[in-house]
């Protein structure tokens, strides 16, 4: 368990330093991922998630 832990640790780590490279060396970019592109991604997921939960259901009661 404990080597588990670690090798999370060790990869949130590693991210945590490439993505500060990335917005030192790319600005624009990384405001535009941070502030657009991951909200959207956000979005996509709860709109899929949602999906994903009320299509089966919507189905059984025959709404379809």
């Amino acid at each position: 368990m404990a080597a588990i832990l670690k090798s999370i640790h060790n990869f949130e780590d590693k991210f945590d330093r490439c993505a500060e490279r990335f917005a030192l060396c790319h600005p624009f970019w990384a405001f535009l991922a941070m502030f657009i592109g991951i909200p959207i991604f956000i979005l996509i997921a709860v709109a899929g998630s949602t999906t994903l939960i009320a299509l089966p259901i919507a189905w059984i009661f025959g709404w379809l």
